[in-house]
């Protein structure tokens, strides 16, 4: 009785054996391979990415021996920055086809036409011309006070003006040179402005010509 018992254990023993020595067999037919050659040119295989070529290209290999991956060592402080740089250059540039994409819907849905971009430019310049032709008219006033100021002054060539007198001549320099300021300032708004709207006509032409077709709104609609 203990003999065939004896015998049921060693046939189970020997078939643990026979199922593990076929795992064991399994996994080494699964083991995987690394190979890479370091700086100094040596050759390196193990079952796991060697340390010695943290910085090289390590070749994961089959079974066979073939590739099957090439992990690519951490990039160089160079090759990060210029990656960054790259995703910069991605980043700035999506913003901008988002930006221009909303500028672009926003002239279609404002304008129905070339005709309503000119005739919004002349409203535009119109007030910049009522503005100018009111400081021409103020430089011409402070002309005239000029002009009397230089026949007071006349009568002092030859003695000290009145402190009053000087004080009349420094504020209407300072008159004029405000006006020229504002004059600058004018012309450069109405440079402004004419440089927009020609960017305006410029790229609805374009999206005209792309097959882009304006928003129809209503008169109330553009008024709001």
């Amino acid at each position: 009785m203990h003999i065939g018992r004896a015998m049921v254990l060693s046939r189970n023993a020997a078939a643990w054996l026979v199922a593990g020595a076929a795992l064991l067999s399994g996994e080494a037919a699964h083991a995987q391979m690394y190979v890479c050659t370091t700086a100094s040119g040596r050759d390196i295989r193990s079952d796991q990415p060697p340390r010695e070529c943290a910085d090289r290209e390590i070749r994961e290999l089959r079974q066979d021996g073939s590739v099957r991956r090439v992990i690519k060592p951490p990039p160089t402080p160079e090759e990060r920055r210029k990656l960054e740089e790259e995703e910069k250059r991605k980043y700035d540039e999506d913003d901008r086809l988002r930006s221009q994409q909303r500028s672009d819907k926003s002239l279609l849905e404002t304008y129905a036409s070339l005709e309503e971009i000119e005739a919004a430019r002349k409203r535009a310049l119109a007030d910049q011309h009522v503005i100018l032709e009111r400081v021409n008219q103020r430089k011409d006033e402070i002309k005239r006070e000029r002009l009397k100021l230089d026949n007071e002054a006349e009568f002092y060539l030859k003695r000290d003006m009145p402190e009053k007198l000087k004080r009349d001549f420094a504020a209407n320099n300072e008159s004029v040179k405000t006006q020229d300021k504002m004059i600058a300032e004018t012309r450069g708004a109405i440079a402004r402005v004419n440089e927009r709207f020609d960017t305006y006509s410029k790229r609805f032409r374009e999206l005209l010509e792309r097959g882009a077709t304006p928003v129809q709104r209503t008169a109330e609609e553009k008024i709001r």
